[in-house]
């Protein structure tokens, strides 16, 4: 017996209840985004190895032990992306967008890939939403995209699950000051740390360091030396503006000395909406002013933006008990026996979908009862019937499939009938909706 074929792990299918709160997810981000002033942009699943190496930094964690690559046929290096911010950015500059209106506002949604263990919300394969503001270093862009954050956890109902932490990680000068006390602060306290922690201090990863895996490094965390305590003037100047813009919008949130994001290419502000009371991540981002740089740009490019996982933020709305939509509900099956009949319910099906309502029907070779057996099943609200005598006088029965009450009505009719007994309750997916319109 042939072995049967699962998904590999790590990924999952997206069924469709799933794609119900996925569909409403994409709503929300689609219109906070442009109702900001973003556009959206899709940038290629796979990219240059190189890019993500410079993004990301060639002894990351990422780069090291996540990132899928693979060699092409024809020798060269690619990676499957791990995040979406190193695309977008390389997007920017090789399509020259900075010659244009400055900043420029992008959003996304898109599939990432990173080889790590599978956990119930982190997945190999997983999606991402997010968004970039590139070109312009001001803190109120920075306010105004933790604002956005906030605003689109709080429409999908999950603002009042998540902490807001924020911190300030300066510039590059004061990252290298700071790292070096942590040398110092770290340095004969191997015994305090897990096996993990004790490979970050070997490597010398002492920002990592920062985001604790036992109570031991947790207690080491608060006790060891802050940024804040190493910022320059125009650093902490810049941090404190961006604080007075974030009080302007009155929305909670504390500041974490110890947040740090493990992603090289941030500087000044930080910031993760994580779960109440947990470390797990729902929303996070930051500012990279330097990252365009790095991409081999001549000049430093402001950007700033954030990125959150789309699995992680539906298991917290459905822990919630947060309701979705349901735009997928069958209203009409239409059941014909007999080759003449069918001949006569395809265009009435086919009349009813372009009209708006969502049928379904003229299946298989049944019977009507194993017809009218099989609409129960759709949990239809009513059921067209036809048959060789409801054929000859141009009529249909339509049956209230709850009631089980059948009226007889000229198949002329069916159109106005329906709309009468659904109460106008149409799909808004009619042809109307979406074919162009003309200028």
């Amino acid at each position: 017996m042939a072995r049967k074929i699962k998904a590999p792990t790590g990924t999952a299918d997206m069924l469709p209840d799933a794609h119900d709160f996925v569909t409403f997810v994409k709503k929300v981000v689609r219109h906070r985004f442009r109702q900001a002033g973003f556009r959206r942009i899709e940038v290629p699943i796979f990219e240059e190895t190189e890019l993500f190496e410079r993004s990301l930094g060639v002894d990351s964690e990422i780069i090291k032990r996540e990132v899928y690559s693979f060699t092409d046929p024809r020798g060269r290096d690619f990676s499957l992306r791990p995040e979406m911010t190193s695309g977008v950015v390389r997007a920017f500059l090789e399509h020259k967008m900075y010659e244009g209106p400055l900043p420029v506002e992008l959003y996304y949604i898109g599939r990432c890939f990173r080889f790590e263990r599978p956990k119930s919300r982190t997945q190999r394969e997983f999606w991402q939403f997010g968004g970039e503001i590139i070109g312009e270093s001001d803190p109120a862009i920075d306010a105004q995209i933790i604002y956005l954050g906030h605003r689109i956890l709080a429409d999908l109902g999950i603002r009042d699950r998540c902490d807001l932490k924020i911190n300030t990680i300066g510039s590059v000068e004061d990252r290298e000051k700071y790292i070096d006390a942590l040398a110092n602060f770290y340095a004969g306290k191997e015994r305090s740390l897990s096996p993990h922690g004790r490979e970050k201090l070997e490597q010398k990863k002492y920002l990592d360091l920062l985001n604790p895996r036992t109570e031991d490094e947790e207690v080491l965390a608060k006790m060891a030396p802050k940024i804040t305590d190493f910022l320059s003037a125009p650093s902490q100047e810049f941090f404190d503006q961006m604080l007075s813009y974030l009080n302007a919008f009155g929305i909670p949130y504390t500041i974490d000395p110890t947040l740090v994001r493990p992603l090289q290419y941030y500087s000044q502000t930080t910031f993760e909406f994580r779960k109440t009371d947990s470390r797990e991540k729902i929303l996070v981002g930051g500012r990279y002013d330097g990252l365009g740089k790095k991409m081999g740009h001549e000049k430093v490019l402001g950007g700033c933006g954030f990125a959150a996982g789309m699995e992680r933020t539906i298991a917290l709305m459905k822990e919630g008990g947060i309701a979705v939509p349901q735009k997928d509900i069958l209203q009409i099956f239409v059941a014909a026996t007999g080759v003449v009949a069918k001949k006569h319910a395809l265009p009435i099906l086919v009349k009813l979908r372009e009209h708006g309502f969502h049928a379904v029907g003229v299946l298989g070779k049944t019977s009507m009862e194993e017809q009218l057996n099989r609409a129960q099943k759709f949990h239809v609200p009513y059921t067209i019937l036809m048959g060789d005598l409801e054929i000859k006088k141009n009529e249909v029965i339509v049956r209230n499939m709850q009631s089980g009450k059948s009226e007889t009505i000229s198949a002329d009719d069916i159109v106005p009938h329906m709309e009468k007994l659904l109460g106008g309750q149409k799909a808004l997916d009619t042809t109307d909706d979406f074919l162009p319109k003309k200028q």
